[in-house]
This record gives C-alpha cells, sequence and structure tokens, in this order.
C-alpha cells in the first residue's frame, strides 16, 4: 500500500496494522510519522539505528524479543554500505520474520523502496516555500480554527519553510486564544519572533532593505556551496520589474503568486515595492550591470562565495 500524505499513512496504519513502514521524502512529514507511531511504544522497547551501526541493525531485525513487540527504527537503509543494504532487504522481504515487532525504516532516496508484502509505503512531496500558506490554513483548519489572510501573511513571513517551529507557535497562539474565539487574526501573532531558518533569505532581505553590513553577516554564515548568486540575481530583477510596473501603470497585482513573479503578495506590498520605491531605475540597473559582471566572473572561475562578497561589499560602499 503507498500513500503520499502524512494523515492518510497514519489513518491506514490505525485501520491495518502494518509490520513494515518504509517512508521517504520531507522531513518535517518523516518526524510527524516517526513521532506517532513512536506514541504506541514504551520508550523501551523502541529500538533506533543509524548507517554506522549496520550490524546491529542486522542482528536486531534476526532478534525475537520476550517482553512483547517492539519498534525498530532505521534511518537512511539506503545509505548503508551495499552489502548490510541488500542484507537488511533480504530479511524484510519476509513478513514473518520480523513479527511481531514493527520495522520503521527510511530511505534518502524513494526510487530505493521496494513494494514489499504488509508493507505500508508513504513517499512525502517537498513543500517549498509557495505551499506553506494553504499547509497552515490546512493545519489550523484541523485544529478547529479559522485564520485571517493578514495573521496568515505574517506567519508566512516570520516562519517560511520553518514548519516544526510554526506548529509549536500555532499550538501556543491557540492556547492563549478565549474559548469564544476561532479564528487567529493578526493581533494574536504579532507577538510572534522571526523563525525563519534559512540564511539564504535572510541574505537577499537584507540587500533589498539596504542593510548591506548585515547582508555580509549572513554571508559569512552561508555555506559557499549555496548557490546564493541566483537569489540576489532573482531578486534585483523582481526589483526592476515591480518598479517599472509602479511607474507606468501602477498596478501590481498581476505580478503575485500566480502571477508573472510567482511571489507571495505579502513579499512583494511589504518588502519588495517599500525598497523598489526608494530606488531609482539608475540604481537598479547600475546593481543589474553589477550582477551580469558577477556572473561573468562566476563563468570566468571565480568561486561563487568571493563573487557574492564582491558584490555586496560594493553596495555598502555604494550605499554608505
Amino acid at each position: 500500500m503507498k500513500v503520499n500524505t502524512v494523515e492518510a499513512f497514519l489513518n491506514e496504519h490505525k485501520n491495518k496494522k502494518y509490520n513494515l513502514l518504509q517512508i521517504s521524502g520531507d522531513e518535517f512529514e518523516l518526524k510527524e510519522v516517526i513521532n506517532s507511531v513512536k506514541k504506541d511504544f514504551d520508550k523501551n522497547n523502541i529500538e533506533i539505528f543509524f548507517k554506522d551501526e549496520s550490524e546491529e541493525i542486522i542482528d536486531n531485525l534476526n532478534m525475537k524479543t520476550l517482553f512483547g513487540e517492539k519498534l525498530i527504527i532505521i534511518y537512511g537503509l539506503d545509505t548503508l554500505p551495499k552489502s548490510e543494504f541488500k542484507k537488511v532487504k533480504e530479511i524484510i522481504k519476509k513478513p514473518k520474520r520480523i513479527e511481531p515487532n514493527i520495522v520503521l525504516i527510511t530511505y534518502d532516496d524513494k526510487k530505493n523502496i521496494s513494494n514489499l508484502e504488509n508493507s505500508l509505503i508513504g513517499v512525502f512531496k517537498l513543500v517549498y516555500d509557495s505551499d506553506i500558506p494553504s499547509w497552515t490554513r490546512r493545519y489550523i483548519s484541523n485544529c478547529g480554527y479559522k485564520i485571517t489572510e493578514e495573521a496568515l501573511n505574517y506567519l508566512y513571513f516570520s516562519f517560511g519553510v520553518n514548519r516544526e517551529e510554526l506548529r509549536k507557535q500555532i499550538e501556543q497562539i491557540i492556547l492563549g486564544m478565549e474559548e469564544s474565539e476561532k479564528k487567529i487574526e493578526i493581533k494574536h501573532v504579532k507577538g510572534v519572533g522571526f523563525y525563519r531558518d534559512d540564511t539564504i533569505f535572510r541574505i537577499t532581505n537584507s540587500i533589498i532593505k539596504g542593510n548591506y553590513k548585515s547582508a555580509i553577516q549572513y554571508l559569512m554564515e552561508c555555506s559557499d556551496k549555496q548557490r546564493l548568486f541566483y537569489f540576489i540575481n532573482r531578486d534585483i530583477r523582481y526589483l526592476l520589474v515591480i518598479k517599472a510596473n509602479i511607474e507606468y501603470d501602477g498596478d501590481i497585482s498581476k505580478l503575485g503568486a500566480k502571477g508573472r513573479l510567482n511571489l507571495h503578495n505579502y513579499f512583494i506590498n511589504n518588502l519588495y515595492v517599500p525598497q523598489a520605491l526608494k530606488l531609482t531605475f539608475e540604481d537598479l540597473e547600475k546593481n543589474y550591470i553589477d550582477i551580469m559582471e558577477s556572473e561573468y566572473k562566476i563563468k570566468r572561475g571565480w568561486d561563487e562565495f568571493s563573487v557574492n562578497l564582491n558584490y555586496i561589499s560594493q553596495l555598502e560602499v555604494g550605499g554608505s
């Protein structure tokens, strides 16, 4: 049996007990499943294994316990050495060999999951930034509440794809609401902090706002392996497009989530528009020319980190 949502996976496992659970996909979704399954077991009857414990994994899969069923969790089975990977796959092919235990396996690559007898498979799609508003609304609805668009946008801006922290904050917000209140409004969310965990957003956000020293500080935290240049390039283009629309017809409504920029309206109105109003076309054109020169340097062998540092440093000099 194969499903692609956490809700469907947990419902199916509850209705028909499976001894073999195989999951892959978004890390947050994997945690949701694992934490939910663990609730059915005493902590002394849970065994957890990682890729550097391959021998212990095989021993435990073959071992019967005198103290009832236990939960065996194997993280990243497909990251094990090939020989151990094959041995585990041979064991789990036969349900009787793992009964009465329940074996829960995560895979880095969904392609490595086998459709085996008495196996429940969950392949959860990656959730992107643009999916967060609908996920938030759905989660709040499942809690028996509604949320205003303004409050939703505020949470979206504050948390990004950090759903683990977002979920905690939603639970805290609901806990602090009056019993008669059933809709989360802006007054309920104003106290939340900034929990976006993507350094790239912090860098580009600082650049857009003209806080170039902050951008450099965040850049120093960012791995030079991350593809940051694309995002800087993208944000300069966004500003140019928004500036043009403001100057020529003032209508930016067609640029939103389903429009030309595929960017949430909250970001357009609260982040990009204020900065576009501050900058002249000459400023933006110069920035764009500098971006093109930086791209040329990357193609000529410069490493991306050095190019980004050089570009932001030039902005700081120009803006001081």
